[in-house]
């Protein structure tokens, strides 16, 4: 796998819109959690002089958005796999594990026992 991919390369192109409004709303309630001299504060004001996708969506005041439990990736070698995601979540230390399955019998399910069986791959966070 390539490094240094970007998360859209990750994603399909019809998701891009989304997950880029929920990471905002999730930076957005870190920095106001966090306070003005926080480290999430100072994210956003870098991301504010630099990206205007970024400050164009800072302005529109989203909060309370949500990740799709349906989760649509592209791997570099396998393509498109289709993923239901659980999202348990730990507020007392903000925290939060993200669960990923595939519907047996699925050709999603077929590509992550390809995957399991290779073995060699990684599909890297960031």
């Amino acid at each position: 796998m390539q490094k240094g991919w970007s998360s859209n390369e990750r994603y399909l192109p019809d998701d891009h819109g989304l997950n880029s409004r929920v990471n905002v709303t999730l930076l957005r309630a870190a920095s106001t959690r966090e306070g003005p001299r926080s480290q999430a504060a100072r994210l956003v004001a870098e991301l504010l002089r630099r990206s205007t996708e970024f400050a164009s969506l800072w302005n529109q005041q989203e909060v309370g958005l949500r990740w799709s439990d349906a989760k649509r990736f592209v791997h570099p070698q396998v393509g498109r796999i289709d993923l239901f995601c659980q999202n348990l979540l730990d507020p007392d230390q903000s925290q939060s594990l993200l669960i990923f399955t595939a519907t047996p019998g699925t050709e999603s399910h077929e590509k992550l026992a390809l995957l399991n069986v290779v073995g060699t791959d990684t599909f890297p966070v960031g």
